[in-house]
């Protein structure tokens, strides 16, 4: 019998905001969305913490690309807080094919 199972992309809702903040050992994120799943975070392998936040950004950017399997238009924004930034998802490209 064939599962019925989606794969782990097709469960995540459109993804609305990305945060991104520098901790002493490396950049985190996390990813909220629409939907049930709600939020995605962890942290970023590369770049390092001491690079600059824009290269950590394009990183957050593929990772959440890669995690939907959609192309997104992001704007950020420097948080109220040092070494955090938000996106806000401006728009997401479709889901591709199951």
């Amino acid at each position: 019998m064939a599962s019925k199972q989606q794969p782990f992309w097709r469960t995540l809702g459109t993804p609305t905001t990305l945060v991104l903040y520098r901790t002493p050992g490396r950049w985190r994120y996390a990813v909220y969305f629409t939907g049930p799943v709600g939020v995605a975070d962890g942290a970023l392998a590369d770049p390092p913490s001491s690079s600059e936040p824009d290269l950590a950004q394009a990183a957050l950017l593929h990772k959440a690309e890669e995690l939907t399997r959609r192309q997104l238009e992001v704007h950020w924004r420097e948080f109220d807080q040092p070494d955090w930034w938000t996106g806000t998802v401006a728009s997401a490209g479709p889901r591709p094919p199951a």
